[in-house]
């Protein structure tokens, strides 16, 4: 049964603004006061120095900073039911992605950027459906990617060193890829022949992309027919 709704699947289940729409962003462990969704920006928090711009604008010193990504990350790996859906807004870290990754009942998660590099840890997210990875300069392996059996969504963003997708050839319940570069400048793909092993794909999108094998129309239609039932969001592909 598919899990996107129509509208999701034409115009894409992630916004172009990270968080929920009724949730306020946290910033220290204790501005949570519970519930199953948070939007997290506990990294690049405003320094002191702001104050000589900003007068009376919050900020935090070296050590706040230090203090506060602890907590999360101490949070995160200790009560493990605590969250289904996670966005974080500001940079992530390696330990703080590996946090993330103990919440049992995860089925959101959406990564701004990072310095991550490794993604094994998210293989222990059995119940993951969604999941929203901005840029990370060191990713050089998306092989922990098909892994994720349960991923209906997945949404990656300026890999600069991934140009083979066939990886995720193995996620059968997958509905929704996007494989989107920078703003300025392209993100490379290999080839689109990944497509034809991927029957329960439902719509795609490919932004700011640059792909090495040059297709004719005549390519192009031949496997527009193989995926007869892919949707081809902003018309990334097919025009």
């Amino acid at each position: 049964m598919a899990v996107l709704n129509k509208k999701q699947t034409a115009g894409g289940y992630f916004g172009k603004v990270g968080g929920f729409p009724d949730s306020d962003v946290l910033r220290e462990l204790s501005e949570y006061a519970g519930g199953a969704r948070a939007c997290i920006a506990c990294t690049q928090l405003n320094g002191n120095e702001v104050n000589a711009i900003f007068p009376g604008m919050k900020t935090y010193s070296k050590s706040d900073k230090r203090r506060i990504l602890k907590e999360w990350i101490d949070f995160l790996t200790s009560t493990r039911t605590a969250f289904k859906a996670l966005h974080f807004n500001s940079r992530v870290p390696q330990a703080l992605l590996d946090a993330a990754c103990c919440q049992d009942e995860l089925e959101e998660l959406r990564l701004k950027w990072g310095t991550y590099s490794d993604f094994s840890a998210l293989t222990n997210l059995k119940s993951l459906k969604y999941l929203f990875i901005g840029p990370g300069s060191g990713v050089e392996d998306i092989f922990a990617l098909g892994q994720l059996k349960s991923l209906a969504v997945l949404h990656l963003e300026g890999f600069k060193r991934i140009d083979d997708y066939s990886p995720l050839v193995s996620l059968e319940n997958l509905e929704q890829l996007v494989i989107s570069g920078p703003v300025l400048g392209y993100t490379p793909v290999k080839d689109l022949e990944f497509l034809r092993e991927m029957p329960n794909l439902r719509s795609i999108w490919l932004a700011n992309v640059r792909i090495a094998r040059e297709y004719s129309p005549e390519a192009l239609a031949e496997l527009r027919a193989a995926v007869p039932h892919l949707h081809d969001i902003n018309s990334c592909i097919w025009s």
